[in-house]
């Protein structure tokens, strides 16, 4: 089977194949609110997204409803081959770049690059599968290898459905719960995580070998009037959790060294002209941070607020001298033996849903300036 995204598809393609996509193809952008197309519209092209979101909307005599797409989804690619007029209307959620393919390319792309076609077949195959499934209204349950999380969660609010969506791992221990109540989310749990920032985490890092299922059951030992409630719409959630989500895959790359964090300054001072929404996230790291190095892994398990939040701020205090990124050979020489020794925490490990639960807080430091 190949991979079921573009990206990695095209890392598993030899130079001439990957050339060919590329002469084949063309990069469009679009600004938010702009449309890609509209009903009525000629289909001569599908697809892919490098950037950004599109939202699909039914026309007037089409079934269904809005979805919203992301990156390495196709879309347009039905119009595209049928030669027919298009019934939705495509817009962009966010700043947008598409890889566009013009139909009447696409045999000299199935001669070049003959495993592209197979990739289109199975993407289309696989989201057959899904929409059977729920055309059926089948129980949502399932691997997450078989079912995108964007298309589990549209499904539910889509069809205003009521109850809980548990997340488990790949030991089949339950690392996420959402409260749903007639399609909104009202509540949330993801590892450590509580509420709007449990939200952002379960999207900025799904992963395949996790499963799903929704029940009309309500989370245990829950007081939603006083933990974390959600009170943003199901639209405007998924929309800010995909863009956090392509904007954590940037920060990542230019952070996650393998180092840890050591402190730089005796006192904490915020730079004037920054986020003063990211001040608070920056105090609690480096609070934690002050006496030992400590890598991003461990600082997620220990913060309340999600990975992306985090590495904002410390992008933000490592440009303002408050903190250096240690390479690990360097960290090896510097930590003592007994340091060593010690096991790493643990990313993010399984907290039962128990009403009240909260990270317990870092120890204050007196040295904190005001």
């Amino acid at each position: 089977m190949l991979p079921d995204d573009f990206f990695s598809f095209c890392t598993s393609l030899p130079v001439a194949e990957l050339r060919a996509i590329g002469a084949l193809s063309r990069v469009k952008h679009y600004a938010e609110g702009e449309l890609v197309y509209s009903p009525g519209d000629q289909s001569d092209e599908f697809f892919i997204i490098n950037r950004g979101l599109v939202e699909i909307v039914p026309g007037p005599a089409a079934p269904g409803g809005s979805v919203a797409l992301c990156r390495g989804n196709i879309f347009g690619e039905t119009g595209a081959f049928t030669r027919t007029e298009r019934d939705q209307t495509a817009r962009a959620c966010a700043m947008l770049s598409l890889q566009c393919f013009k139909a009447k390319d696409f045999p000299e792309l199935a001669r070049r690059v003959p495993s592209f076609v197979l990739f289109l077949c199975e993407n289309i195959a696989g989201r057959l599968i899904q929409a059977r499934a729920i055309a059926a209204g089948c129980e949502l349950s399932g691997s997450l290898a078989n079912f995108d999380l964007i298309t589990v969660y549209q499904t539910i609010i889509r069809s205003l459905r009521t109850g809980t969506l548990f997340i488990n791992d790949e030991r089949g221990e339950t690392i996420s719960e959402f409260y749903f109540d007639n399609g909104t989310p009202r509540w949330g749990r993801f590892q450590h995580l509580l509420g709007e920032e449990a939200f952002w985490e379960l999207f900025i890092q799904p992963r395949k070998a996790w499963t799903f299922t929704f029940s009309r059951e309500r989370p245990a030992n829950v007081d939603f009037k006083e933990h974390k409630t959600i009170t943003r719409g199901a639209e405007e959630m998924l929309i800010q959790a995909i863009q956090m989500r392509d904007e954590f895959e940037g920060l990542q790359e230019s952070l996650s060294n393998g180092g840890k964090l050591k402190r730089q300054q005796l006192n904490f001072a915020w730079p004037e002209g920054e986020a003063e929404s990211l001040r608070p996230v920056a105090e609690e790291i480096w609070q934690i941070v002050y006496n030992e190095p400590m890598s991003l892994i461990d600082l997620y398990g220990r913060c309340n607020v999600c990975a992306l939040r985090i590495y904002h701020a410390v992008a933000e205090m490592l440009r303002a001298g408050l903190f250096a990124m240690t390479t690990p050979e360097k960290v090896d020489q510097t930590e003592d033996a007994n340091s060593r020794s010690q096991e790493p925490i643990p990313l993010a490990p399984y907290v039962a849903p128990i009403a009240g639960a909260q990270p317990k807080s870092p120890p204050q430091i007196s040295l904190l300036a005001g």
